[in-house]
């Protein structure tokens, strides 16, 4: 059985929030488009691109999807500086994790890995940390990296 774009966005932002969340910290997150009245730091994840590479033929057998996950908020005080680094080293280390596979979770609670899928992410050079230009006491946090997660292309 085959997951679709949509089902494996969907199930990879479930498996974030099953894998992140910390003893010190609790971050919602969202799939986007959605909208977002959060204080403090979520994490949001945004399709950029689904396809399907033609080169070389046996790529055809796999769909790629390409998503941005990003920890986003303001930061008023120490507290939300010390959120925002904990949920940034909390996605480094999971997405850094040896052959990380896409999960689903039938709603057992023991969730599974796909086979044949991976999730690769690459890191963006740009500063994460900026002053807000309304505040002097307020800066925000926008932390972005881009994931690639592989699936098995199929019909169900």
């Amino acid at each position: 059985m085959g997951l679709n774009s949509f089902e494996a966005l969907n199930a990879f932002a479930k498996q974030l929030e099953r894998n992140i969340d910390g003893k010190e910290f609790h971050t919602k997150v969202v799939v986007t488009p959605s909208s977002i009245n959060e204080k403090g730091v979520v994490i949001k994840v945004s399709l950029l691109k689904s396809f399907i590479q033609a080169q070389p033929p046996a790529a055809l057998a796999s769909r790629y999807l390409r998503v941005r996950v990003s920890v986003a908020g303001s930061m008023e005080s120490m507290t939300g500086l010390k959120q925002a680094l904990g949920v940034i080293e909390a996605i480094d280390r999971y997405l850094s994790s040896k052959d990380l596979r896409l999960e689903t979770d039938d709603g057992s609670g023991n969730p599974k890995g796909i086979p044949n899928s991976r999730i690769i992410q690459n890191i963006s050079a740009e500063d994460s940390f900026i002053d807000n230009p309304d505040s002097t006491s307020v800066q925000d946090v926008q932390d972005d990296r881009i994931v690639t997660i592989t699936i098995p292309q199929g019909v169900k």
